[in-house]
């Protein structure tokens, strides 16, 4: 593992799509506006999923891309580093990249006080029938499967053209972007990147965490490569009191 970890928002190729106006250590995979880059799983197979949805936004001049799942119809779980400083934000819950959907305006932005992990507000109601189980609490165990999913880059950063899904083998704890509590998983036959960060990792039938942060700048093909995804049990409460979830 690397020294230096580096976040997995990444350049969004879907806002290059949609003509939308609206890596270095930190926050995982999300993905940065001028390659226009939107980043998905590295190997593993293409899923399908009615919460789990395309984050596009803009922080500053760039307009980026993340992962983030809904977890009741007016509220999204996702990365705080995919919050930090943005001013808009379009939700996309069609699972196609290069037919995304009607957009779903964000109104309000809420970052937890323990780890990388936020909410994001939608201004209408999704009405998708089914949203994110989420653990209460959890330990990671050594020897644990896992499953991650995301809009990240594919193999060699090339363009994702759907939502993918990936095992992960859970190798102990570690520490997220903002130093929070951290599961550290290995990718079994898919990993994350850019433009996963935000995107859910299911043990047990549950979101356990979301991603945070590679232990490499540019996992390139490595399918097996290793990532920290923001464990949700110090933001559980916060979660609950927030959303009502």
């Amino acid at each position: 593992m690397s020294n230096a970890r580096t976040a997995f928002r990444t350049m969004s190729g879907l806002a290059a799509t949609l003509a939308l106006a609206a890596v270095a250590a930190g926050p995982a995979h999300a993905s940065t506006p001028a390659a226009h880059a939107q980043p998905h799983i590295i190997g593993g197979t293409q899923a399908s999923s009615p919460y789990i949805a395309q984050l596009v936004f803009q922080q500053g001049s760039g307009t980026y891309g993340c992962t983030g799942e809904a977890i009741s119809a007016d509220w999204v779980l996702t990365a705080q580093h995919c919050i930090d400083g943005t001013s808009s934000m379009n939700v996309y819950f069609s699972n196609d990249t290069s037919n995304p959907g009607p957009a779903i305006a964000a109104d309000d932005f809420e970052a937890s006080p323990d780890g990388d992990v936020a909410l994001v507000h939608l201004s209408r109601s999704a009405s998708i029938g089914s949203y994110a189980p989420l653990a209460n609490s959890y330990s990671p165990a050594s020897g644990d499967s896992g499953t991650i999913y995301g809009y990240g880059l594919r193999a060699g950063g090339a363009q994702p053209d759907y939502l993918y899904k990936a095992d992960v083998n859970v190798l102990g704890s570690s520490t997220d972007a903002y130093g929070g509590r951290a599961v550290h998983v290995q990718g079994q036959d898919g990993a994350s990147n850019h433009g996963d960060s935000g995107g859910p990792l299911f043990v047990g039938g549950v979101v356990v965490g979301v991603c945070s942060t590679g232990d490499t700048a540019d996992p390139g093909s490595d399918i097996h490569a290793t990532s920290n995804y923001a464990n949700l049990t110090d933001s559980r409460g916060w979660i609950s009191s927030t959303a009502g979830v």
